[in-house]
């Protein structure tokens, strides 16, 4: 098949969309929380078309849009409380505890982990939970769904552990690829001095074990802290199913993330990334490691 026929049936997802660090990624996931919505208010046959659910489901559509321009404009802990209150309103009018847009409060959580981390996702199932207490917890417990009510409230909040603990985890890998990125763009505009490139990059590395010259060299090819483990992962020797058992992701994650950074390397394959890697000084990347044979 020509390159050409092979460009017409191949499709690649935007990176921003399936990105759990990018501004777009909390708004997908609140879309695929509303279609498992109605999806599963089809399912379940009439209920759901009294007057109740339109406007639910009319909130939820406007809490995705809030989401969107709340990442884009960095709004504060007030916006995460508005939409877990309003997200609250929308199950409450339909039939909480065994509400279908309990969806649409989980893509919230990752949503407000991501807006203001390390604690977003906390604040939001804060807010959430106090007035699910008075207004759901207790008419639960009178009509004989406490177990349901309460088993809600606490996957809210062990999920929302999880992301704020991801979000903190996460926080020093997005320093350092902000940093190489000011690298490059340093490099290309001459806008800062050596020393203050070198401060920048020893703030954002922290304990990590790649000398700051390594740093340098790999912002100034344009290289994102992925990409810089990535090529480690390279000069060590590993194949495709070793960094995907390396970095927790599939094969498929490897072999796109390794097509960009060939693409940042300007080499066609793995042999010649290496070499350009080596050629850059980038081998001190597994400096005292044994490659696998």
């Amino acid at each position: 098949m020509t390159t050409h026929a092979r460009s017409l049936f191949s499709f690649e997802v935007p990176r921003a969309l399936v990105d759990p660090r990018s501004v777009q990624f909390p708004t997908v996931v609140s879309l695929v929380a509303i279609a498992a919505t109605l999806l599963i208010g089809a399912l379940q046959g009439p209920q759901p078309l009294d007057e109740s659910f339109p406007l639910a489901l009319t909130i939820a559509i406007v809490l995705v849009a809030t989401r969107y321009v709340a990442l884009r404009y960095r709004f504060g802990a007030w916006a995460i409380a508005l939409d877990a209150i309003f997200s609250l309103v929308a199950i409450r009018l339909t039939g909480a505890p065994h509400s279908e847009f309990q969806f649409v409060v989980l893509a919230g959580i990752w949503w407000g982990g991501r807006l203001l981390p390390p604690n977003g996702a906390a604040i939001y199932a804060a807010s959430f939970a106090f007035p699910y207490v008075l207004l759901i917890l207790l008419e639960a417990w009178g009509r004989g769904t406490l177990a349901d009510a309460a088993a809600d409230l606490l996957t809210i909040g062990v999920l929302a552990l999880l992301v704020d603990w991801f979000m903190a985890v996460d926080k020093q890998a997005r320093a350092l690829a902000n940093a190489l990125s000011a690298v490059l763009t340093d490099a290309q505009a001459s806008a800062s001095s050596e020393i203050e490139v070198r401060r920048r990059l020893a703030l954002a590395a922290g304990e990590s074990p790649l000398s700051v010259d390594t740093l340098i060299v790999a912002g100034q090819v344009g290289l994102t802290a992925d990409q810089v483990e990535l090529l480690g992962y390279l000069l060590l020797g590993f194949g495709n199913h070793q960094i995907a058992d390396a970095i927790g992701r599939s094969e498929a994650t490897v072999r796109y993330r390794l097509t960009g950074l060939y693409r940042a390397l300007g080499v066609q394959g793995r042999r010649t990334a290496v070499q350009r890697a080596r050629d850059l000084g980038l081998d001190s990347l597994i400096r005292g490691v044994k490659p696998a044979s």
